[in-house]
């Protein structure tokens, strides 16, 4: 009996370091688990909210008010410029501004965005060219605008998107028209709106052509 009780005093003595390996173990792999899931969202994150700043560059060069509004949180604010209110109304008066204009690019750069859970905040360069007419009317003029955007993101449930924007402005310029449009070939420009060949080739990439 003393013998047999020996034994399993032994066997329980070399199944503590084993159980506390395993356990160990066990561990490390759930805080790995733990650290690649936090990675994976992260990126996707920082894609998603990227995603949205280009989604606003394309919603002011095809006059889309909807693709602009799904950039924004309804009480999303904004303050650019002269303006300081809901980022709803600053896109209503956009898109009064780009009703009058002949063609415009507006181009976003050198994105940097930093994720915290379901905030986020990012920095952005933007430039955009207008050609619009002139304001006395006597033909055309190219106005050539820079700066930066500072925008605070949330995620709602799966979706992000800007709840505050802070615009900085570091260049106006307005020239003579270089080159007038009227005269260009068809077909090789852009167009604002549904006219534009992005909408055309895009029907045909969803229909499988």
């Amino acid at each position: 009996m003393e013998a047999e009780g020996r034994r399993r005093w032994l066997a329980a003595l070399v199944g503590v370091p084993i159980g506390l390996a395993v356990l160990g173990k066990s561990a490390k792999a759930e805080a790995a688990g733990s650290s690649s899931s936090a990675t994976l969202d992260a990126l996707a994150s920082r894609a998603a909210i990227t995603d949205v700043l280009f989604r606003y560059a394309r919603g002011n060069d095809r006059k889309d008010q909807a693709l602009l509004l799904s950039c924004f949180w309804p009480e999303s604010t904004h303050k650019h410029g002269g303006f300081d209110g809901l980022s709803k109304d600053f896109i209503s008066h956009a898109m009064t501004i780009l009703g009058g204009i002949t063609y415009s690019y507006h181009y976003i750069g050198n994105a940097a965005v930093e994720v915290n859970g379901n905030r986020a905040f990012s920095e952005c360069y933007y430039a955009a060219h207008h050609r619009r007419p002139k304001a006395g009317g006597d033909g055309e003029e190219d106005a050539f605008f820079e700066g930066r955007y500072l925008d605070f993101h949330e995620r709602r449930g799966t979706e992000w998107r800007i709840i505050r924007r802070r615009g900085l402005s570091d260049l106006t310029m307005v020239q003579p028209a270089a080159t007038l449009y009227a005269s260009w070939t068809p077909g090789i420009h852009s167009h604002p709106g549904q006219d534009d060949e992005y909408f055309a080739m895009r029907r045909e990439f969803l229909a499988g052509h």
